[in-house]
């Protein structure tokens, strides 16, 4: 059996990382000009929950790829017992 590409699933994760990085630089660039309560209120009503929730996106898409790289050696091999 053909084993499950995941290097869709991998290259959207990194995309996710490096897209997120660019943003919070860029951010922290406005942020250095934009100093008053809706800056204030911006940050914490829509970007506050933003990195750790990509960060759980992240470790889930991590754990998928896991996942799959696992069920592939169980296929080829089914005396594959190891997490």
């Amino acid at each position: 059996m053909k084993p499950f590409g995941t290097g869709q699933i991998q290259e959207t994760q990194n995309q996710l990382r490096h897209e997120f990085s660019e943003f919070a630089e860029q951010w922290q660039r406005t942020k250095s000009v934009w100093r008053d309560e809706p800056a204030r209120q911006f940050e914490e009503q829509c970007l506050a929950d933003l990195a750790p929730t990509l960060n759980r996106v992240s470790s889930a898409l991590q754990t998928l790829v896991d996942a799959i790289h696992q069920a592939d050696r169980v296929l080829k091999d089914p005396e594959e017992t190891s997490v």
